[in-house]
Parts: C-alpha cells; structure tokens; sequence
C-alpha cells in the first residue's frame, strides 16, 4: 500500500490554548467508538442526525450546541472527554484520503501549524500508525473502485488523462499564478478549452501566459462566492478563527454579507454587514503572490483536489476535457481564495494584500477547500 505523507514535512504542530477551531466539526463515529461511548455513559451527547443533512440508524455524529456551535463536549473551550474523544479529533488537523493511494494533508485553517520543524509529519504517522490496517485497506479499496470508474467512463468520453499529465499541466501554470493578473489569465484559457492533446506543458504554459485576463473577473469572484456563502443551514457556513481566536462566520443575504461572531452555545452576533461591491480583488504584492504561487502547488499535489477534478468532470457528464476541467479547477479555487483574502481583509480592517494578509486568507479558506466533494474518500 502506497503513503504519501509529504505534504505535512516541513511543518510544526501544536494545539494552541483557547482556538478549539476543530471543535466546531461535527465528528462522526465508527460503531466501536459508539459502544465505548454507550459504555462511559456519554450517549446523551450524540445524535443520528447529521449536519450533512442525513440520519443514520445509530446515533453515531455528536450534537452541535445549539445546532451550530461547538461540539456538545466543549466547555469553555475545554474538552470534557478528552481522553475518550473520537478518531476524527485524534487525527486532527490531519486529514487522511485515499485515492489510489493513501495521502495525508495538512488542514491549513488550523492556526498550530507553523512552518519549520517536522513534529507534523511525526504527529501524522503516529495517526497513521494508529489507523487498523483492514480499516485502511478497505477504504482504499472502495476508493480505487471508483476511481477505477471514473478512469473507464472518462476514456470512453475521450476526454481522460492521466494524473502525471494533469500535475505536469498544473506545475505549468504555476509561473502564470506567480504574476500579477496570472489567475484571471489562467481562468480565461482554461475557459476557452484548448486541444491540449500530447502538446508539451510548456507550450501550454507560454497560451496561459499571453491569455487576456477577463473584464468581468471581479464580478466572476464576486457572484461565485455569494453563491457559496448562500447557506441556509448555519451549521455549513464557513468559520475563521482570527488572531485573537475570535469564531467568525459569513453568509450572503442577497447582496449583502452578515460577518457574525460565533459562540460556543451556537449564538451567532452579527458584528458587520458588507455590501458585496465592497470585497473588491486587492492586487496583491509579489509577498502575497508568492503565497498564491505556493498554495497552488499544494492544490496540484493533493489526491483530495485530483479527485475534485474528477468529480466535476463527472458532474458535468464528461462533456469538457479532463484536462482543462483540471487547470479551470486551479484557477477558480485560486479566483475564491483571492476573494477569501479580500473578504477577510475588509473584516480585519487591512486594504493591502501582502503575504500575511494572504496566509489568512488561507486559514479562512483551507478547511472548505479539503471539504469539497472528490471521488475517492477521507477517513
């Protein structure tokens, strides 16, 4: 069975005191940890209804104070069975999928991870290590057989490449991301749909770079995150937790955003309402475009965000070629990314997009980006 776990070296990792950001998941449990909890008396915390919106036979997802708060078990950012907590709050800010291959990412909204060291990676293979072998094989399994799908009813279509030549594309467009206007250029040619065929990436490259960014990008940016933010269930809006550890979540009410501060109970305070026109693209500095440039590579690094490709390849019927539904990937989650970072800028009262502004951006975006649909499957 192949391992990558590349993606957690070069990080440290440490819980800070008063985040509590992964307490507001909705862990789910396998039925061995739903009998332990029965059997510590823990049952009133759980529930079959998941925030997903499905129930299950067994109550095997914890309650959400309030139906959106933190998880039932958190007291004043303090868990109350630690020692007893779930897999999914052991393994956490790791995150395990498997594809055709089991790969471990690294959930950049966690504000314990720093740069520099490898207590990550250590902290990643000791969950790995602790992960039942038949469990892993079988999730591995399930998601080969749907990969395995996907290759064959992409083939027939005509539109499948391999993931050698969709990262050797995505490692192409990386130089385009890096330069001041390289996302909407990048955006605007993988909507034009190129006949990529066996050209080399670089040639693709050089058709990415000279593409004239969209007039209508920030409108683009603009109207695909109001669409995202649109959520009537606040359980599934999109958190932040800010330097002073604040909960902060947005949703768009028809042409406005209601920035709101979250409570442990699930009381929601609303500290700001933007007019969207006012998130505007802020042009990044060489510090924050390096910033992009590095989240990109990670983006065409990870198996979760292959299998997205895949998933919208599928979703759309096969209709597009794999590979510029790949790239049109890359360069719409960098587009929502940038807006992240405007928005989050706006609500910190910052007007300049540097690397710093950037890195926030990323926290406040990285969590929804590793919850994105995929073929394949976390674990």
């Amino acid at each position: 069975m192949e391992y990558d776990s590349s993606e957690l070296a070069g990080y440290s990792f440490s819980c800070l005191d008063g985040c509590a950001m992964c307490c507001l998941c909705q862990p789910e449990l396998s039925l061995s940890e739903l009998e332990r909890f029965r059997k510590r008396g823990l049952s009133a915390g759980l529930t079959k209804n998941h925030i997903q919106g499905y129930t299950t036979d067994e109550p095997t997802a914890i309650k959400l104070q309030g139906g959106n708060g933190a998880c039932h078990f958190l007291k004043g950012r303090k868990c109350t069975i630690y020692d007893s907590r779930p897999a999914f709050c052991r393994q956490f800010p790791v995150h395990i999928h498997a594809l055709h291959r089991v790969q471990l990412n690294a959930n950049l909204s966690c504000r314990g991870i720093v740069p520099g060291g490898d207590s990550l990676l250590d902290f990643g293979n000791g969950v790995l290590r602790a992960i039942d072998p038949e469990t892993m094989a079988g999730a591995l399994s399930l998601a080969e057989a749907s990969t395995a799908l996907f290759i064959r009813e992409s083939k027939e279509a005509g539109v499948h490449s391999t993931p050698e030549r969709l990262r050797e594309l995505g490692q192409a467009a990386l130089p385009v991301i890096r330069d001041r206007g390289g996302i909407g250029r990048l955006l605007a040619y993988a909507d034009s749909e190129p006949k990529l065929g066996d050209a080399p990436a670089g040639h693709a490259a050089l058709d990415m770079a000279s593409a004239k960014v969209p007039e209508d990008l920030e409108e683009t940016a603009r109207l695909g995150n109001l669409e995202q933010l649109d959520l009537e269930n606040p359980a599934w809006q999109p958190v932040y937790v800010d330097e002073r550890f604040r909960w902060l979540t947005y949703r768009a009410r028809g042409n406005s955003i209601e920035v709101e501060e979250l409570a442990e109970n699930g009381k929601l305070d609303c500290i700001a309402t933007l007019r969207a026109e006012e998130v505007n693209l802020l042009q990044p500095d060489s510090g924050a475009l390096g910033v992009f440039g590095e989240y990109a590579a990670l983006l065409n690094s990870r198996d979760p965000f292959l299998g997205y490709s895949y998933w919208l390849c599928r979703e759309e019927e096969y209709a597009h070629d794999l590979a510029t539904v790949y790239l049109g990937a890359i360069a719409t989650t960098m587009l929502d990314l940038w807006w992240r970072s405007c928005l989050v800028g706006r609500i910190l009262g910052r007007d300049n997009l540097d690397a710093r502004l950037a890195l926030e951006g990323i926290r406040a975006f990285d969590m929804d980006c590793l919850d994105m649909p995929t073929i394949g499957t976390f674990f």
